[in-house]
């Protein structure tokens, strides 16, 4: 019988530095509007309240 070989994991194809700065997009994204208690995305308009959520995301 022959031997499975093993899957690599995939490289990035991002440049080194490059994933940081996608990070950094998402992390400093504005609230939403759509969302404004934060209970989805976490940024909830007014930032000095605490994000809310509902008895759905328990």
């Amino acid at each position: 019988m022959k031997q499975k070989e093993k899957k690599k994991h995939n490289q990035s194809t991002l440049a080194p530095g490059a994933a940081n700065a996608v990070v950094q997009q998402i992390v400093n994204q504005p609230a939403s509007p759509t969302d404004p208690t934060g209970s989805y995305t976490g940024r909830p308009e007014n930032p000095n309240e605490a994000p809310v959520q509902d008895a759905d995301d328990l």
